[in-house]
């Protein structure tokens, strides 16, 4: 099998596609034959050693995959070999074929849809855990969505519309009039808009209900500003450690000691609430994930969901699909392929 490898921790010139075996699957496991590999905002920061749960160099990152069952193991569902799936993966992704547990793995109506389901399970799944999971959004609330022309926020956006929820939105100006067409009525570009002031003007004083920030540092503080009584924010992402591919450590240490630590006499004082979300820390939520899948496998053939992909980039192109998201060009999600 052909692999995209972090060989070390560095710029996107460090990803290496390489080949090796991969050996049989265990008996709870299927292998999948990979189509598509969805790439996160997580992968740059494990890639430039700023993610902590991440292996030490040299690994394969990639948390979600599309493609074709090749083999099933003993106790695996053997009708389950020819067809189309999705799935969550713990690492390994950027991979041409993978082993993967079973129960992990979600079959597709048809080929055709694999290269949208390849956006679903991170995006939407964080997207749909932090709303409605945690925050518990109801119609007619307010819901402040940083970055909201990235993968996360196109799926905050469309979920928002099936809720009944009103968006505000923060995007880079040429973002905007795709935005406006998703229906995202509320968009401002956070160069040279203060999102405080524009969302308590947007929303006649009261502020957001709901806040959704992948910032995290200092922007934190302003996020908890920009909520009214009984807001919830959650924190998802320290996207301002990879600014640029550079560990700059003086900036990092800044941002992070610069990072508000929500005391309970502080959050009773306001009647607010603070939330954090890691897709990945929810291994004793297996059930409940597998619902959530579920639903928004069926939101999406029913069409009330539509992954955005802004582009698919071949594995040998894997450096560049990583700079093309340092800066900030994607308009939905990226994927990687292992075919030309």
């Amino acid at each position: 099998m052909d692999k995209v490898v972090i060989t070390q921790n560095g710029a996107p010139s460090v990803l290496s596609v390489q080949s090796s075996e991969l050996p049989n699957p265990e008996p709870n496991e299927v292998q999948v034959k990979v189509h598509y590999a969805g790439i996160n905002f997580a992968d740059l920061l494990m890639r430039m050693g700023l993610y902590p749960s991440a292996p030490k160099p040299p690994f394969t990152p990639g948390y979600e995959i599309s493609g074709m069952v090749v083999k099933a193991g003993e106790k695996a569902d053997s009708n389950l070999v020819g067809q189309p799936v999705v799935a969550l993966t713990s690492f390994g992704g950027y991979a041409s074929e993978i082993n993967i547990p079973a129960d992990r793995v979600f079959p597709l109506q048809s080929e055709g849809h694999l290269k949208d389901a390849a956006a679903i399970p991170v995006n939407y799944l964080t997207a749909y855990v932090m709303m409605i999971m945690q925050a518990n959004l109801k119609k007619d609330e307010w819901l402040l969505v940083h970055g909201i022309g990235g993968g996360v926020g196109i799926a905050a956006l469309q979920i928002a519309k099936i809720l009944g929820a009103n968006v505000i939105g923060t995007a880079s100006g040429h973002k905007h009039e795709r935005l406006k067409a998703m229906g995202a009525e509320h968009i401002m570009d956070y160069h040279d808009t203060d999102f405080v002031a524009f969302t308590k003007e947007i929303t006649n004083g009261r502020g957001a209900d709901v806040v959704l920030d992948p910032i995290g540092g200092s922007h934190l503080n302003r996020s908890y500003k920009a909520m009214g009584s009984f807001g919830r924010l959650i924190c998802y992402g320290f996207s301002t450690a990879a600014v640029s591919n550079k560990r700059k450590w003086f900036t990092l240490l800044k941002e992070f000691v610069s990072m508000p630590r929500f005391s309970p006499v502080k959050l009773m004082g306001t009647n607010k609430a603070v939330f954090g979300c890691h897709l990945g820390m929810l291994r004793d939520r297996e059930a409940e994930m597998k619902l959530a899948t579920e639903t928004l496998l069926k939101w999406y053939y029913d069409g009330n969901i539509t992954p955005e992909v802004d582009s698919v980039f071949p594995f040998d192109k894997a450096a560049e699909a990583h700079q093309y998201m340092h800066d900030h060009k994607n308009f939905g999600k990226v994927l990687l392929t292992p075919f030309e």
